[in-house]
């Protein structure tokens, strides 16, 4: 019987090295502090904090990264409500070239801002996870749908299993909430995969509805982070007709699948259970 217990404990490593793979850890979503920020001027575009506004997971954490020369704060709240001044986060003084992390554990708006140039503002939105109105998942580790929050624009990723070494291919679809495709649609999209930016291409515009990338080569075959951020629903040059939800980002998580060292791992527990119970001739109960 040990060698049966031997076999069963090689199987249950097995598993455990296996099974985590399957599923997505939530997303960490990347936020810049742009050049230029400790002027103003930023606020007129929305974009002292780049994107202004993202929506994510509960569970899901935000990073900031000061890309400009000045120190600048994130500090959750309001100035027109003194109590909510970093009454959930604050950053104090980041330094250019630094970062901030915070992970959100609840569902809520959170607004927040600089203290130092106040004139800076963003908002992150925290959703309960797999909610109907943006970042959900389906059970294909390469279908990914996500609907914004108005659930005016459904956007599915179809994409590679991430594997080490390798290009990830990806289309994403815009469709209205009946599955129609929606024509002229213009967005950015980027891809992070371990805190490592591999896909940038802003000012996106799809005539019909969808659109193909490629990433730079992965570094794991660890989950890729894709963030697309909708600038709106019209033809190019006559912005001040765009429609449909802007400045909002979504985020959508692929994540791998069983890759082909985890599955020879697996294979090997199962030969050893079999080479282990033939050498003793007790064949266990199932």
């Amino acid at each position: 019987m040990k060698t049966i217990a031997i076999g069963s404990i090689f199987a249950v490593f097995a598993l455990m090295m296996v099974v985590p793979s399957a599923f997505a850890d939530h997303a960490n979503v990347p936020v810049s502090m742009p050049a230029g920020t400790q002027v103003q001027g930023c606020e007129t575009t929305n974009e002292c904090y780049i994107p202004a506004e993202v929506t994510i997971d509960v569970g899901s954490e935000v990073t900031w990264t000061n890309d400009d020369t000045a120190a600048h704060t994130v500090t959750s709240g309001t100035l027109e409500d003194s109590d909510s001044v970093g009454a959930v986060f604050d950053s104090s003084l980041v330094l250019a070239g630094k970062t901030f992390k915070h992970k959100f554990e609840e569902a809520g708006e959170f607004p927040y801002f600089c203290v130092v140039h106040p004139w800076m503002a963003g908002t992150v939105i925290v959703q309960e996870a797999h909610a109907d109105n943006g970042g959900m998942m389906d059970g294909d580790a390469a279908h990914v749908t996500a609907m914004t929050m108005d659930g005016s624009v459904m956007i599915t990723v179809e994409a590679d299993v991430p594997m080490e070494g390798e290009e990830m291919a990806l289309t994403v679809e815009f469709t209205d909430a009946d599955g129609n495709t929606i024509e002229h649609v213009n967005f950015d999209i980027s891809a992070t995969q371990d805190g490592t930016e591999v896909l940038a291409e802003m000012g996106q515009h799809t005539h019909a509805g969808s659109a193909e990338y490629t990433t730079s080569a992965l570094s794991s075959d660890s989950a890729v982070d894709v963030q697309i951020t909708m600038l709106g629903i019209g033809l190019p040059g006559e912005e001040a007709n765009w429609s449909g939800p802007i400045g909002e980002t979504i985020s959508l998580n692929v994540v791998p699948e069983f890759g082909p060292i985890a599955m020879i791992v697996l294979a090997a527990a199962i030969v050893s259970i079999v080479a282990v119970t033939a050498r003793s001739k007790v064949i266990p109960k199932l």
